[in-house]
């Protein structure tokens, strides 16, 4: 693989700065900073590092990269990194700059009291030219080298897929050739001696007297390496000496090799079947394409990248003057000057789009290189694979085209660690031994679109999910909501990883996470998709550049911004007449478009710009933008006008501002900040409402997945626990049981944590005890308890009911009638009240009664909960009526057919949730004493202050049923002494 002397030297300076920014953080931690704040950010940079030297074939910085990831990743979780071992990443970051600086150095990955000797061995020296040569002439020669190489490769690749034909054969016995005498004539004696021998070992494949095999074609391709090696290291005007053991070995092997390749089977194709006119056209054809590119290439010159961006400043800056002089003749009535500044704006267009070819290259630059990574992968891998490029000549922004390399390389390897099987398995299924990666590229709407295509595994979505729940990314019970999209996004997750063990190629948890930053952070997309067994695909869609776009410009309150055009799907007018008004979801406004509900971002509040009129009062303009794959409006005051920006960095002390991407001057000279679509996406919370919120309303009641854990006891009946109840499942040896008094016990944590038998307590016959007891710890109180069981079997989701009809067992809540068996659902809080009974608790340090009765309207849109709730309260005495959400409530209250003296409330719930109803209850005079509970799995100090504000008198946690008795018995309590 050949890399231009540019290439290297921007690899240089990333490389650096990520060695910087580990070392700014390793130097925050040796001063006391948190070692969670600091994690992320050392390892991404070491990870990436290693990432970037793979691709550029460092093989020693690799190396020595991997080492010190391998050895942080053990600091994982951890609170502090020991002094001594800071030294040691520090002394590992001054190795890795030395590696980049081409010193040779030792280190050793024991962290002792003296970490490491670094010396360099051999001080870079200046390379010994002959004297009379022109320096500008050995850079082309080398240049060309680079170029030699590459066609080098793809003669090798087409030889070793079995194409033989002569014709290919002397193109590549040429371009060695060529290479050799080039070599030569600039005294690289190295370098041409290493193709001399290369030359030498094709010259009986070339006379058709032998057959190349694989072990001569692995060895030319060693032996390219080691040339491209020569000729980086001779454009850092660095020695070549270190080449000078390996170059007799290279010729000595290649010698070998050729010396025991087999002969040539006289078994030829009658010429008949191919005419040789035909042949002789196909001939005609390539040499005038040749002769085309010859032209072409005669008719180029170099012009250095800085001049290139200079010149596209100066463009973006003659944009902006072509835009006010456009404005200021919107307000002249001169002829004359209107036809000049039509004129402008054909000419400064036309020039705008000559600039822009100049910094556009075509994608195989980066697409190209991949055939070497594929063909190293596959042999470390013990695979077959290949990679097919469609559309190498598609053009990108040069930057843009330096900020997708990381991220392609990413999804390469994933495809060849995770999606293409190994030959066997292939085989078993049906399928070709070797795998496919098919890499395309073209344009489309004013983007660039890479779609990566492998015929590997594909996704598993419940290996997925389950990868997910394991690594903590989601819960269970979020799992059964995911849409297939939203599983597949759980591959961009941080930390995910379906590796099952970590290597130098996959494994880790970073990879995929970061794909979609680096692409967002250009203003691009990226989606995964793909059928199980059938291949994977992903598709990155990027803009063209990012110097200048087109735009839409809009006012807020009575300043002006900018929404780039790549981002808006459509506008939208809503006018206060229509019957399709703004309607609101869990305080959330929202628009029924086209039967989809649109989740809606007031800019007047997110800017933070005051807002006295109400959403349904007046006229709405609503944009509807594509942010992390979902579409959602934000409501803007009004639409002006669409023009081409030319983009300016904010400055970095506006970084953190995440509604903002950059800002523009405008043709009367002000500045516009542009809108960041993702930053205010994800600064609203709006992918995680479309999926759980929106998906609640759309199903209008529709019974939810409940989830249970399975127990083992002695029964033959199936038993489970609603697993919100549960804080943690554990394993216990026999010999962690102790006794205090009569009551079995295990140190837990700083506590000391009760053990109570499930089959005791509900009669059935004691436990036979191994080795160990399996534990399900709840908490009751601000207690624990440990429940002891036969065996945590399973997680169960299911939609069915639970039914009280038929239990009689303290400690049975009901019963679950599934298609196949009955269930038992167990009460964990009863069986804990039976082995520790409890006539009094104490709320805000007053001791309540819990036996009281009186009417109570529970809100809860759960169903299990509101069954366990209900159940609970009518225990107590409890007269209890429900409502499905706060919208069911207040049409129960406003009804007046109850005198309710405590009402109990859920937050999260679908048309009118906890707090607006709370606000509306408080809002009617005839309710304003009325008491009010609030539960919540969401009960940290955020969203209590939240609820007291709505009016709430407690905000509670959801499942702590007796905290919850005893609140209610307060509020009853106050609510009479007041009335």
């Amino acid at each position: 693989m050949s890399f231009s002397n540019e290439e290297i030297e921007e690899f240089k300076v990333e490389a650096n700065e990520l060695l910087d920014l580990a070392e700014k953080n390793l130097m925050g931690l040796d001063q006391g900073e948190e070692l969670a704040k600091c994690f992320d950010s050392i390892f991404r940079g070491l990870h990436n590092l290693k990432g970037g030297a793979g691709m550029m074939e460092l093989s020693e910085l690799q190396k020595h990269t991997h080492e010190l990831e391998t050895i942080f990743m053990s600091f994982k979780g951890k609170s502090e990194i020991p002094k001594n071992f800071i030294t040691f990443f520090l002394n590992g970051i001054d190795v890795a700059r030395n590696i980049l600086d081409g010193n040779e150095v030792s280190f050793s990955y024991e962290v002792k009291d003296e970490i490491v000797e670094t010396k360099n061995t051999e001080e870079p020296r200046e390379l010994q030219l002959v004297e009379e040569l022109e320096e500008n002439a050995i850079d082309e020669f080398l240049l060309e080298c680079d170029e030699t190489v590459t066609r080098i490769s793809y003669h090798l690749k087409a030889m070793e897929n079995g194409d033989y034909h002569q014709e290919l054969i002397d193109d590549l016995y040429r371009e060695v050739h060529s290479l050799k005498g080039g070599a030569y004539l600039f005294s690289c004696t190295k370098l041409g001696d290493i193709a001399h021998s290369m030359e030498s070992s094709l010259e009986n494949i070339r006379n058709g007297t032998h057959i190349p095999n694989k072990r001569l074609i692995d060895c030319l391709y060693k032996s390219l390496e080691v040339i491209d090696s020569i000729t980086q290291s001779l454009k850092m005007k660095k020695s070549d000496d270190a080449f000078k053991a390996i170059v007799p070995v290279i010729a000595k092997t290649l010698q070998h090799l050729s010396s025991q390749l087999e002969l040539k089977t006289i078994v030829e194709i009658p010429e008949v079947e191919v005419p040789l006119p035909v042949i002789i056209k196909e001939v005609e054809v390539k040499k005038s394409v040749v002769k085309e590119k010859e032209v072409e290439v005669a008719s180029s010159i170099r012009v250095p990248v800085s001049l290139l961006d200079n010149l596209m400043t100066l463009m973006g800056e003659m944009v902006l003057v072509r835009n006010q002089v456009l404005q200021y003749s919107n307000k002249t009535d001169d002829l004359e000057f209107l036809s000049m500044s039509k004129r402008l704006n054909v000419v400064t267009s036309e020039i705008q789009g000559e600039m822009m070819k100049t910094r556009m290259q075509p994608i195989g630059i980066v697409l190209d290189k991949f055939h070497r990574v594929v063909r190293d992968l596959s042999q470390d891998l013990k695979k077959q694979i290949e990679i097919d490029v469609i559309g190498s000549e598609t053009e990108l922004d040069k930057s843009l085209l330096e900020s997708i390399k990381d991220p392609l390389t990413h999804i390469i390897r994933n495809s060849c660690d995770h999606g293409i099987e190994t030959p066997e398995v292939r085989r078993e299924k049906g399928k070709s031994e070797k795998g496919i990666i098919a890499v395309k590229s073209y344009h489309e709407g004013g983007q660039v679109v890479i779609e990566v295509n492998d015929d590997g595994k594909g996704l598993n979505r419940e290996q997925i999910k389950l990868k997910a729940i394991e690594k903590g990314i989601i819960t269970s019970a979020h799992a059964q909501t995911l849409s297939d999209k939203g599983i597949c996004d759980l591959v961009f997750a941080p930390g995910f990883s379906t590796a099952a063990q970590v290597t130098n190629v996959s494994g880790r948890g970073v990879g995929m996470d970061v794909v979609k930053t680096n692409i967002e952070k250009i203003g691009g997309t990226v989606e995964l998709g793909g059928s199980f067994g059938q291949g994977t695909n992903i598709k990155i869609k990027i803009p063209l550049t990012l110097a200048i776009i087109p735009a839409l410009l809009v006012k807020c309150k009575n300043e002006t911004f900018a929404i780039p055009q790549i981002k808006l799907e459509e506008l939208v007018r809503v006018d206060p007449t229509q019957d399709n008004k703004i309607e609101f979801l869990h305080g959330t406004p929202v628009y029924r478009l086209r039967g989809q509900i649109l989740p809606l971002v007031d800019m007047n509040k997110t800017l933070g710009f005051n807002s006295s009129e109400d959403l349904g009062s007046r006229t709405i303009n609503i944009a509807v933008l594509n942010g992390e794959h979902h579409s959602f409006g934000v409501i803007i005051d009004e639409v002006l006008d669409t023009a081409d920006i030319v983009v300016k960095p904010l400055n970095r002390l506006l970084k953190s501002l995440n509604v903002y991407s950059g800002a523009t001057i405008l043709g009367d000279g002000s500045i516009a900040l542009i809108f960041d679509v993702t930053g205010i996406s994800k600064g609203a919370q709006l992918q995680q409402r479309k999926e759980t919120s929106y998906a609640k309303e759309e199903k209008k009641f529709e019974n939810e997945l409940e989830d249970f854990l399975v127990l083992s006891l002695n029964s033959k009946t199936k038993h489970v626990i609603a697993l919100n109840y549960v804080q943690r499942l554990e394993v216990f040896n026999n010999s962690a049981v102790e006794y205090s008094v009569d009551q079995r016990v295990i140190r837990y944590r700083d506590e000391i944590l009760p053990v109570l038998s499930v089959n005791e307590l509900l009669g059935y016959p004691k436990i036979d005890h191994e080795d160990s007891i399996s534990i399900i710890v709840i908490e009751k109180a601000g207690n624990l308890y440990g429940l002891e069981v036969n065996a945590i079997v399973d997680t169960l989701s299911t939609r069915e009911e639970v039914h009280e009809a038929a239990k009689k067992h303290i400690g049975i809540f009901g019963n679950l009638n599934t298609a196949d068996e009955l269930i038992v659902v167990v009460d964990p809080f009863e069986l804990i009240d039976k082995a520790f009974p409890e006539k009094q608790i104490v709320v805000n340090k007053k001791t309540i009664n819990i036996k009281e009765e009186g009417k109570i309207l529970l809100v809860e849109d759960t169903i299990y909960f509101r069954k366990a709730i209900k159940s609970a309260l009518e225990k107590r005495g409890y007269e209890v009526i429900t409502a499905g959400d706060g919208k069911e409530a207040l049409e129960i209250l406003n009804s007046h057919e109850h005198d309710f003296e405590v009402v109990v409330s859920d937050i999260e719930m679908p048309r009118l949730n906890g707090f607006e109803m709370a606000k509306k209850i408080r809002e009617n005079h005839k309710f304003t004493h009325l008491p009010l509970l609030a539960i919540s799995s969401k009960a940290d100090a955020h969203f209590r202050d939240m609820g007291l504000k709505a009016g709430f008198d407690i905000y509670l946690e959801k499942l702590k049923a007796d905290v919850l008795l005893a609140g209610v018995a307060e509020l009853r309590s106050n609510y009479r002494k007041a009335a």
